[in-house]
């Protein structure tokens, strides 16, 4: 077979497998944290939120694709029900989490930037420990940061903000690898600023299986506003 021949094969298989089963990422952690609102910033969805109370009560699988020379790319996101809401629904929800989560490639898990106690957030990893080694941590709502001196013309954190950030990464990288017992990507961005999105979305894609690196290399070279959302999730 030729070269030619052998490349157009393994299009026409990411092509089949991309159909059959997309890359699907998990975007999961503690209520209030901006799952929902870090899935509506970076893939221009439209999920319900709220600022009061929990607005997603089940796994919402949205769909998304971007057109390319080559066909259409396509991406699955899975946005989950926020878990420490109440503790009468917590353990349905886990349960939930444990039937869903094995569909996902990467799974985010969202915290919020000025939150130090994580507590609650080791305790479910303790319990999800079978999906650890495809988390990618994003702490959510770094603008908020004292002394909340964001630089609103360039979209930037201060730099006091920005001195506080990094101390307050190293601080969840540590602690959170001491419960996983290996060290996951940690990145800092702003779902509400549109800050630090594309990388977290180039950490995510990076952060895929071995064994299924090959599928999501066909879209690697997006950014995450390349995709368009393909109707209502499901």
């Amino acid at each position: 077979m030729s070269e030619l021949s052998q490349a157009h094969a393994a299009e026409e298989a990411i092509r089949a497998e991309m159909r059959r089963r997309p890359p699907v990422i998990g975007v999961v952690g503690v209520s209030g944290t901006g799952k929902s609102s870090t899935v509506n910033a970076m893939f221009r969805t439209d999920l319900p939120i709220s600022h009061t109370t929990a607005c997603t009560k089940d796994f919402w699988n949205v769909e998304l694709a971007v057109q390319t020379s080559q066909g259409q790319r396509l991406l699955h996101v899975v946005d989950a029900p926020g878990l420490g809401e109440d503790v009468r629904a917590d353990a349905a929800y886990l349960d939930m989490y444990r039937e869903n989560l094995p569909a996902c490639d990467v799974i985010l898990w969202t915290l919020a930037a000025r939150n130090r106690a994580i507590a609650l957030d080791q305790q479910y990893l303790e319990q999800l420990a079978p999906f650890h080694d495809r988390i990618v941590f994003g702490v959510n709502q770094v603008d908020t940061i004292a002394p909340m001196n964001w630089e609103r013309r360039v979209n930037l954190p201060s730099l006091e903000q920005e001195s506080h950030l990094a101390d307050i990464l190293l601080d969840r990288k540590e602690r959170l690898a001491g419960v996983l017992g290996v060290t996951r990507p940690v990145v800092g961005y702003s779902a509400s600023r549109g800050y630090r999105l594309q990388e977290l979305f180039t950490e995510l894609i990076g952060a895929c299986p071995p064994d299924r690196s090959w599928i999501f290399s066909a879209i690697k070279n997006f950014r995450h506003d390349d995709f368009a959302h393909r109707g209502r999730p499901r």
